[in-house]
């Protein structure tokens, strides 16, 4: 087995994986089945506090992941179309996440369509997250890629060129 240099350290990784657990156990505490089944701490217990931390150090992660590969990995590391979604959803989770909390802010709200439309998407997706990380487990006991593929193994897209006498 080729033993491949990796653009993040297993500890980020272990960061990462935290964050992204404590993100989404603190998500589905929000939901009232948990505390009808004393699945939370407690009921003086705020998942939205543990919620926002999470979500701020994903945040800060995302952004130094994207800093490095940017800065360090674009020439040798492209993003895989997993990956892509991956990065997709987690931009839409951010974005509706940060409405979300602008319309717990007590001087601005969402209302009516607008509070649905943007809370329906948020669930969307990070439920829409969970088949493609399964989906990328079963990949990578296959041996392929999670985020990023080592460019050495071909290009991103394949491309064709037309020849001078194609149409």
């Amino acid at each position: 087995m080729k033993n491949q240099k990796t653009l993040f350290s297993s500890f980020f990784s272990l960061l990462w994986l935290l964050s992204m657990l404590s993100a989404v156990w603190s998500g589905i505490s929000h939901l009232p089945v948990m505390s009808r089944y004393g699945l939370t701490l407690g009921t003086s217990w705020s998942p939205s506090v543990a919620h926002y931390y999470s979500s701020a150090a994903l945040l800060f992660l995302g952004t130094y992941a994207f800093t490095i590969w940017r800065l360090q990995g674009h020439s040798t590391y492209y993003l895989t179309r997993c990956g892509l979604m991956r990065v997709v959803l987690l931009i839409g989770l951010a974005i509706t996440g940060l409405a979300l909390i602008v319309h717990n802010m007590p001087d601005y709200s969402l209302y009516d369509a607008t509070y649905t439309a943007v809370k329906m998407l948020h669930l969307a997706c990070a439920l829409a997250l969970l088949p493609l990380l399964i989906f990328r487990l079963f990949r990578r006991w296959k041996g392929g890629y999670g985020w990023l593929k080592p460019r050495e193994d071909g290009p991103a897209c394949h491309t064709r060129r037309r020849g001078k006498n194609a149409f």
